[in-house]
């Protein structure tokens, strides 16, 4: 197994990819090319005297060692590491072998966004936070910044669906001295198909999934052809997840899609019953690559905090620190305005007695504070694991083939309205 880099075509020096020109750029001569000028795989092509043979450590076999061909340095990677830089010299080191047979992707999506775009992203991320604590508003918190190339599956298949039941309409109107709630039930059938390309699930044990979920969508209208050249100036892994074992995260991403347009074209129901509810996934193919992302490492209060942002599109994600002093004041705040407002406006339109007003006040109050203050919270905490893949989802590739809504029968409900309820009524 070999130690490569890519050298410059001009001077031989360090060659990196440069994701704001999309093209090689040399650190010594600031000579440029593309990858017409490099030939695929010109990393691997360029061994010649800087191939140097690793090997196992001693007492790990899952641990691999290089040397340096500039320092002479000995560099201590894992089993899935395939791109990195010596931490002596920081010559950048492409381990071309690691992608080799099997573990050769098919594709890379080339970096976008530079290291100081990301910096700045994360900047950026931190603002309108009122939770976050006054000493992390700084990016000297992010121990490590670094730029990698996750090991991805990306899945594609067809799903079918066959939904059939019953749904509601409800509707209520006001006759008389009653409240009359009148349902009209229908026979509903949804049928069809929906094909989706390119659902990614990361293939990494060493990343979390649900921050690789967050990062979503990227753009695949034009994947690259994998190239070792790519990798330079950058770190890099291969998988350590069979397709076969992330298969179960791909299929419900395809279920759930299917899920949200049955859901999408039963929304003029109030509520739907189904006796049959039946998903198919075939006709399922994968195929293996890399994908950029900028991952952040931070330690605040001895917790590590984990960010990442997506290395073509610019989105950032993840779960930020709180103050909890500062949760309970803004819980507070609103809790006293609202309890204050909904307090008067309750005993003033409904004539009721100061003490019930308060009672309502409390009772509101609590209601809006909470959900007040749990919204606040979760734009603090944006990461979930993907449950879909809509954003993947063609208009054209969806063909429902049966919806069908048939009027069976309607009931009514009537309420008599109190003679108090009346008399405010007619107020």
């Amino acid at each position: 197994m070999a130690v490569k880099s890519l050298k410059c075509l001009t001077c031989g020096g360090d060659l990196l990819f440069n994701p704001t020109l999309q093209k090689w750029k040399c650190e010594w001569c600031d000579s440029e090319f593309t990858e017409k000028d490099l030939g695929p795989g010109a990393a691997e092509a360029s061994a010649g005297s800087d191939a140097v043979e690793s090997y196992e450590h001693a007492d790990n076999p899952d641990v691999k060692v290089y040397r340096c061909s500039y320092c002479g340095a000995e560099v201590v990677t894992d089993n899935v590491t395939a791109a990195t830089f010596c931490v002596y010299c920081q010559r950048p080191i492409v381990m071309g072998s690691q992608f080799s047979g099997a573990f050769r992707p098919d594709f890379v999506v080339p970096f976008k966004n530079t290291k100081d775009q990301a910096l700045n992203s994360f900047k950026d991320y931190l603002k309108g936070k009122r939770f976050l604590p006054n000493e992390y508003k700084n990016d000297q918190n992010i121990e490590k910044l670094t730029g990698v190339y996750i090991p991805f599956w990306l899945y594609e298949g067809e799903v079918s669906f066959n939904v059939h039941g019953e749904a509601d309409i409800v509707t209520n109107k006001r006759q008389g001295d009653y409240d009359i709630k009148r349902t009209d039930i229908y026979e509903i059938a949804r049928e069809g198909r929906i094909k989706i390309d390119n659902i990614p699930v990361d293939a990494s044990t060493r990343t979390p999934d649900d921050v690789m979920d967050s990062i979503e969508p990227f753009d695949f209208s034009t994947l690259t052809a994998f190239s070792t050249n790519y990798l330079s100036g950058f770190l890099a892994e291969k998988y350590d997840e069979e397709e076969s074992k992330l298969y179960e995260r791909a299929k419900k991403r395809f279920e759930g899609s299917a899920e949200n347009k049955i859901r999408e074209s039963l929304k003029k129901y109030s509520t739907v019953r189904r006796k049959t509810d039946k998903k198919r996934l075939d006709k399922v193919k994968s195929k293996y690559g890399l994908l950029p992302v900028w991952m952040f490492n931070s330690k605040f209060k001895e917790k590590q905090y984990v960010y990442a942002m997506n290395g073509q599109t610019g989105k950032m994600t993840g779960n930020l620190p709180v103050d909890g002093g500062k949760i309970f004041m803004y819980f507070l705040t609103v809790f006293v305005i609202a309890a204050l407002v909904i307090g008067a406006a309750g005993a003033l339109l409904m004539e009721e007695e100061v003490s019930t007003g308060v009672i309502i006040g409390i009772v509101g109050g609590l209601l809006i504070s909470g959900i007040a203050t749990g919204l606040a919270v979760g734009k603090h905490k944006p990461v979930a694991k993907a449950t879909h893949a809509d954003h993947y989802v063609k208009d054209e590739n969806v063909n429902m083939s049966l919806v069908q809504d048939i009027y069976l029968r309607s009931t009514e409900v009537k309420t008599k309205v109190s003679s108090s309820q009346g008399s405010q009524a007619k107020k």
